[in-house]
């Protein structure tokens, strides 16, 4: 199936118009068309041969990438299930149908670029922020990519982008030391949110999962694994095993964050990491009030920096990287890797595309 692509399609960034300065020549060559997965039904993709994008297409500030690898985020599978994600641009009909959505964690190697601090030729790591990962050339802004140390393969470097996600949250936290920590959801993101809360001081770290996540307890320096649901854990808590901090990390429903605001003890604070399918969450204020809490949430930002310390941070503990990528399919399977990503089991954390393989 061969498609059409206007040049701001998906991310695209329109052309060099007055005022833009032409790109530098790239030493690469890519071809005419190339390959996407594109959503065609829920949970059902469908390979597509698009108009590959070019330098002409970049914008100031706008990178091109031959996408190497890609990681599957929890926020992207109620989109492959048929959601309407609340950030993306999409005509309204039955599907998307955008090529490459749904997916934002990439590595790439850069082949164009206008954005003087990317260099053509530089692998990075960072965000495809039109959503539109599962392409093989992506453009996307370079202030959301990053180079990376070469030790590590495409396909676990891509951890690299979620593990950034985790750092800029928990120092949005403030000073957490001593404090007892509870994270809601051991997903992918969930693990990496316990580890990086204990280096971070963390008296005690509690992990809530639906999934028996108890296997990854001593890789992820999570003291209590609780295999319930949240539901089921709020009402066990007594005042003595109140969290000072919560971090929701599961999302995508109102209800965890009313359990997250119930557990709490006096003065607590809560990150809200999880993401929202619903426009607006009913919450109970009067509980929240009389508690004295403290609600954070947000985007990460300030993406080149906490990409670096995530690269750091991971040279630091290497053995994270053997524990997280669990699963690594081909590109043309992307149908299955998603629907793998949809139903965690015990032994399973993060699902990754390797997109050289077809």
């Amino acid at each position: 199936m061969r498609a059409s692509r206007s040049p701001t399609t998906c991310g695209r960034g329109s052309a060099a118009g007055p005022g833009n300065s032409a790109p530098p020549r790239s030493p690469y060559r890519w071809a005419a068309d190339e390959w996407a997965q594109s959503l065609v039904a829920p949970e059902r993709f469908e390979t597509i041969a698009v108009a590959a994008p070019g330098a002409d297409d970049l914008v100031d500030g706008s990178v091109l990438l031959r996408v190497l690898a890609g990681g599957i985020c929890g926020s992207d599978v109620p989109n492959f299930r048929g959601n309407r994600a609340l950030v993306a641009t999409e005509d309204g009909g039955l599907a998307a149908r955008l090529p490459g959505y749904p997916l934002h964690e990439v590595v790439g190697d850069v082949v164009a670029s206008r954005d003087p601090a990317v260099e053509v030729g530089t692998r990075v790591v960072g965000w495809a922020t039109g959503l539109n990962g599962l392409d093989e050339y992506v453009v996307t802004r370079g202030d959301s990519v990053q180079s990376y140390e070469p030790q590590w393969a495409p396909t676990t470097a891509v951890m690299l982008q979620p593990l950034a996600c985790a750092l800029y949250a928990v120092e949005q936290l403030g000073d957490i030391a001593g404090a007892g920590v509870t994270v809601l959801g051991q997903g992918p993101l969930g693990v990496l949110f316990s580890h990086v809360l204990k280096q971070a001081g963390a008296a005690r770290v509690t992990g809530v999962d639906r999934v028996d996540r108890s296997a990854h307890r001593a890789t992820f320096d999570i003291d209590d694994v609780v295999h319930a649901t949240t539901a089921r854990w709020v009402g066990t808590l007594t005042d003595a095993d109140r969290p000072d901090v919560v971090v929701e990390c599961i999302g995508h429903q109102v209800a965890t964050l009313t359990h997250a605001i119930d557990a709490i003890r006096f003065g607590g604070r809560i990150f809200y990491f999880g993401v929202p399918d619903d426009p607006v969450y009913p919450m109970p204020m009067n509980t929240f009030l009389r508690k004295n809490l403290t609600l954070i949430l947000g985007f990460t930002i300030e993406r080149r920096r906490v990409l670096r310390e995530a690269d750091a941070y991971l040279t630091r503990f290497p053995d994270l990287t053997t524990a997280y990528v669990t699963d690594v399919l081909p590109a043309a399977r992307a149908q299955e890797a998603f629907a793998t990503a949809a139903h965690p089991e015990s032994h399973r954390l993060k699902v990754v595309l390797d997109m050289t393989t077809t």
